[in-house]
């Protein structure tokens, strides 16, 4: 989690340098304080999933970009090596599989879902869309009025720009894959 953070801080402090913004300005497009701005950027906060969320769209930036870290050194990472982003008290994970790049337009994400958990995700801006694959486990999708129970090696497409969530009602861990596709 420390590696992620500092990545997290990084990040946001480049972004924010880059575009000539202060933390006031960050904080009005975020609607996340400036004292937890601050914080972050020095890594000394573990952000939650929705906080990350929040920076990431107000700076319209994806989700993994704010997670990598800088790129003016090299760095290997092992299959378990990065700290997931959590949420639900830990009991909802996040890890940047594969982070999104403009000339891809995706990023992909590995989740792990304890039983009994459900996780709301805020909308996305217009046109992004989601692929949820279910590698292990089950997982229930409800986005709008729309509701979709996913076995293990089930796939769903939806459009993620209304509030959606992801829920676990099994007594095991579900994993899944998500691709977040931007238009």
């Amino acid at each position: 989690m420390e590696q992620m953070s500092k990545n997290i801080g990084f990040q946001l402090k480049r972004f924010r340098s880059l575009r000539g913004l202060s933390l006031d300005d960050v904080a009005k497009a975020t609607g996340v304080s400036k004292a937890q701005l601050a914080q972050i950027e020095k890594g000394e906060a573990n952000p939650t999933v929705s906080t990350i969320w929040k920076i990431a769209t107000g700076l319209k930036v994806s989700f993994s970009t704010l997670m990598q870290p800088s790129k003016e050194y090299f760095q290997k990472y092992g299959a378990n090596s990065e700290s997931p982003a959590v949420e639900e008290d830990g009991k909802y994970r996040v890890y940047s599989i594969v982070p999104y790049d403009p000339k891809r337009g995706w990023e992909l994400f590995k989740v792990e879902i304890d039983p009994g958990v459900i996780h709301k995700s805020e909308a996305h801006p217009e046109g992004v869309e989601e692929t949820i694959t279910v590698i292990k486990g089950q997982a229930v999708i409800q986005c709008g009025d729309m509701k979709e129970v996913l076995n293990e090696g089930e796939t769903l497409i939806f459009s993620g720009h209304q509030s959606h969530q992801y829920e676990n009602l099994t007594n095991d861990i579900t994993m899944l894959y998500l691709i977040i596709q931007y238009q």
